[in-house]
């Protein structure tokens, strides 16, 4: 049940395919038939050709998560709760480490984006930074798009000159059903498209300002409540002498340059212009001769990109957990707390990289 619980509090339950494992490693097996199977029949010969299936698979390896925390006996006898304060916080943690996991699945990156200590560590330096070791251990599904198909919108705003591009990007074999179709977005970008849609003097335009449900060329519109306007990406790129090195994402903001090692020592960043140059607009980065960076350093490049959305099949997304998320609870007696461990291993994936489209470097205006 506690496993229901924690997959009912993601946004993107039935809209993700979600697979249960025991095993250290699953394999998801995929069976084609390739394109065209039919042949010319004529009467008493044999056609002289036999069609077969493909078979392959996807593999996810599962990374293990835990949930650490504690109550103290003082706080669970002040609470309003009363005896089932326990409960409460035992959901409230759920609710949280489902976030959690959902936010690994959109953004997980295996570089492992530079963040500021303070930000994820209390007390924590807020000018020095840290590897994020935590959105480290899986590869998520905006990343793992970068394999699919890429459309560029080129600064274009949103609207229906993007869709249709997007649309005509992917393969037509995956859009004959656009039932089955899903537009990922987030929250600010679905708002903004629909700040544009009121802009028209039609009843679309009417219905769009009273929150009418938007289906772009008859597609549903999905928000993704953890996926910002301006996701943050991360890329290790290597610089030679002084030549220009182009980033995925143009447009960009707030660069942060740190060595590619960064581990869980607070460090300070490379400093532009001293160390690195940077065209943001068109999305490249350079070495600064005599700076902090030697000629051939790989460096660790994070930054907020500009908008971006996925489309792709419903439950073309996979969502793997394990069959048992532990809840292990303890007592400190020294400290007068309840110690409590939340754990579970999990992995996502997507399950066919040609039925997915990534539109980037979308315009920030209406």
């Amino acid at each position: 049940r506690f496993i229901d619980y924690v997959i009912d509090e993601t946004s993107l339950k039935g809209n993700v395919r979600i697979v249960r494992f025991r095993n250290e490693n699953m394999d998801i097996n995929k069976v084609g038939i390739g394109t065209r199977v039919a042949v010319p029949k004529n009467e008493a010969r044999d056609p002289g050709v036999r069609r077969g299936v493909t078979m392959s698979k996807i593999t996810l390896t599962p990374s293990a998560l835990m949930v650490p925390f504690e109550i103290t006996e003082e706080f669970k006898e002040l609470n309003l709760e009363g005896d089932n304060f326990e409960d409460h916080a035992i959901r409230m943690f759920a609710t949280q480490f489902a976030n959690d996991m959902e936010e690994l699945y959109i953004n997980g990156d295996k570089n492992g984006p530079a963040v500021l200590e303070s930000d994820i560590i209390d007390n924590g330096s807020s000018t020095q930074y840290i590897n994020d070791s935590f959105l480290a251990l899986q590869d998520g599904w905006s990343l793992l798009a970068d394999s699919g198909n890429v459309y560029d919108a080129d600064a274009t705003n949103i609207g229906f000159s993007v869709f249709s591009n997007a649309i005509k990007s992917m393969p037509t074999k995956f859009r004959r059903n656009k039932k089955m179709l899903r537009w990922f977005m987030s929250p600010d970008l679905v708002q903004t498209y629909a700040e544009k849609m009121t802009t028209r003097a039609t009843d679309a335009g009417d219905a769009a300002g009273s929150g009418a449900v938007m289906n772009p060329f008859g597609i549903q519109i999905v928000e993704v409540p953890l996926w910002d306007f301006n996701a943050k990406v991360v890329e290790h790129v290597t610089l030679n002498g002084t030549t220009a090195v182009s980033l995925k994402h143009k447009n960009i903001t707030s660069v942060i340059v740190l060595p590619e090692t960064l581990a869980d020592t607070p460090t300070t960043p490379y400093v532009v212009t001293t160390d690195y140059t940077l065209d943001a607009t068109a999305g490249t980065i350079a070495r600064a001769g005599g700076g902090s960076i030697g000629d051939g350093d790989t460096v660790k490049v994070t930054y907020l990109a500009a908008p971006q959305m996925l489309l792709t099949h419903m439950q073309n997304f996979i969502v793997a957990i394990g069959r048992d998320i532990r809840i292990e609870r303890d007592r400190d007696i020294y400290k007068s707390v309840d110690q409590y461990a939340i754990t579970a291993k999990v992995g996502c994936g997507i399950e066919e990289s040609t039925a997915i489209v990534k539109i980037k470097n979308i315009g920030e205006g209406v």
